[in-house]
């Protein structure tokens, strides 16, 4: 697994409703040196339609008006995104923090502790992008294994096919050896 590299331009969903938040954490994330395309949006019909589209990762408010932050994991789950998801929030609880993280988050921080974004935020989507290879070679291997079971019924056949062709020419030479001798 590599770091993100300084290079490269991260596409993160931000999910929060306050503008002075979403500046904080593009602060935060500029001061650790990522360079980072921040999209905020604040609403879960745009946040639906958003997921359409390649992201690196996700960041979510928990109290947001209307829905939280879980139904926006609840939506990746739904989807079978494995994107990143890292939950912040001023007033998040330990059990809702334990939740989030059975859930499929990818970690929790308090706004109060937003040193630890960045760092958090790249092993997430180091741990995702591992996942990813995992499961694209997982099915790469079950593709492989379909192909061989394809070839091996196919030799069979194959095999099956020359033994009736071989005993049907031993049948008609026999067969005319012995009408010969008739």
């Amino acid at each position: 697994m590599s770091k993100p590299s300084p290079e490269r331009q991260l596409r993160v969903l931000h999910v929060e409703d306050s503008e002075l938040d979403h500046q904080l954490i593009a602060v935060e994330l500029a001061r650790a040196g990522l360079r980072v395309e921040l999209c905020r949006l604040d609403s879960l019909a745009a946040v639906n339609a958003a997921l359409d589209e390649r992201w690196d990762a996700i960041i979510s408010d928990f109290n947001l008006p209307g829905f939280s932050g879980l139904q926006v994991l609840a939506l990746l789950k739904e989807r079978h995104q494995l994107l990143p998801f890292i939950l912040v929030s001023g007033e998040i609880g330990e059990d809702t923090a334990v939740e989030a993280m059975r859930n499929g988050a990818s970690d929790y921080l308090l706004k109060n502790n937003l040193a630890r974004l960045a760092p958090a935020m790249e092993h997430a989507i180091e741990a995702a992008e591992a996942r990813r290879a995992r499961v694209a070679a997982d099915e790469e291997l079950q593709a492989s294994r379909q192909r061989l079971a394809e070839l091996a019924q196919h030799l069979q056949t194959s095999v099956e096919q020359e033994r009736s062709a071989i005993a049907r020419e031993i049948h008609d030479d026999v067969g005319g050896s012995l009408t010969a001798l008739n």
